[in-house]
């Protein structure tokens, strides 16, 4: 019997590679998304490859995280594990000329979004699924223009080490993988480097490996830094 999951952020970029690759290693994958025109694309072009079920939805905030929950559970009454990549585009933003609103808005995009997430679908989960959040790998570095992404990505790398502490009672995982690289999806296919970007189907293969070999990947925050490192246990 195929293994339900949740794919939330399944149109984006990376969403998408993600679906794709749970479908072809036989995964049940429930995609959601807010916009079902796009959802009903992923659909078309991914017909026939597996099984794939879509659910227009969000986790805006508690309220439409509480509703994607309820449309999830009509659907799968068990599930493996959930994916969340639901991090928003930023432009170019200079620390020292952002205005608090937009940097609150960086905050609830990328941040509280995930946070609602986690805290909406891991109850929902059994003892032994798996909960994957993606993110970016700006925590750490220093970029002009970018200090706000940075300062949000290195907010949400503590907030899941939080959460798997304070939440592993529940024996769920509880991880982060932050993705290192600029990713080659539907939007940037055409722009991608062919040696130092990493594709969307590459990430999905990754996140298979994560699923499928936890005793490869123990730790709460998982990195993805190039094309070498996609499918293997880490080294140290």
């Amino acid at each position: 019997m195929a293994k339900d999951i949740v794919v939330i952020g399944a149109t984006g970029d990376v969403g998408q590679g993600i679906v794709d690759q749970l479908l072809r290693a036989g995964y049940r994958v429930i995609a959601a998304g807010r916009s079902v025109e796009r959802l009903e694309r992923l659909r078309s072009r991914l017909a026939g490859v597996g099984v794939l079920e879509v659910v227009a939805g969000s986790v805006e905030d508690e309220d439409a995280a509480a509703s994607l929950v309820e449309q999830v559970g009509k659907l799968a009454h068990r599930l493996a594990g959930v994916v969340v990549s639901v991090n928003a585009p930023l432009e170019a933003m200079s620390l020292p000329n952002t205005r608090s609103g937009a940097f609150m808005e960086v905050l609830r995009t990328n941040l509280a979004t995930h946070l609602v997430a986690a805290k909406s679908f891991i109850p929902a989960l059994p003892a032994g699924a798996n909960y994957l959040a993606i993110g970016g790998g700006m925590a750490d570095l220093v970029v002009p223009g970018m200090g706000v992404l940075s300062m949000c990505q290195a907010a949400q790398r503590v907030m899941f080490r939080v959460l798997a502490e304070e939440m592993k009672d529940r024996g769920v995982r509880i991880q982060e993988l932050m993705l290192v690289s600029m990713i080659a999806g539907e939007s940037k296919r055409g722009q991608a480097h062919p040696k130092w970007w990493i594709t969307d189907e590459e990430v999905g293969r990754h996140v298979l490996a994560i699923l499928e070999n936890p005793d490869w990947f123990p730790e709460p925050i998982l990195t993805l830094k190039s094309r070498k490192e996609v499918g293997l246990r880490p080294t140290a």
